[in-house]
C-alpha cells in the first residue's frame, strides 16, 4: 500500500490507545497512519 501523503510504503501495524487496540496502516517515511475508521471519514468528508 502506498502512503496518501507522500507516496511511501505503509506496514500494517497494531496500535494501542486508552482503552483499545486496533490495526492499521502506517507510513514508514512521514507517520502518516490510516485504519478502517480514518477512511470512513475521508470518505464521508468528500461527500
Amino acid at each position: 500500500m502506498k502512503c496518501y501523503r507522500c507516496g511511501g510504503t505503509m506496514v500494517f501495524e497494531k496500535f494501542y490507545g486508552i482503552c483499545e487496540e486496533f490495526f492499521g496502516w502506517r507510513c514508514i517515511f512521514c507517520g502518516e497512519i490510516v485504519d478502517k475508521v480514518i477512511l470512513e471519514n475521508r470518505l464521508e468528508q468528500k461527500r
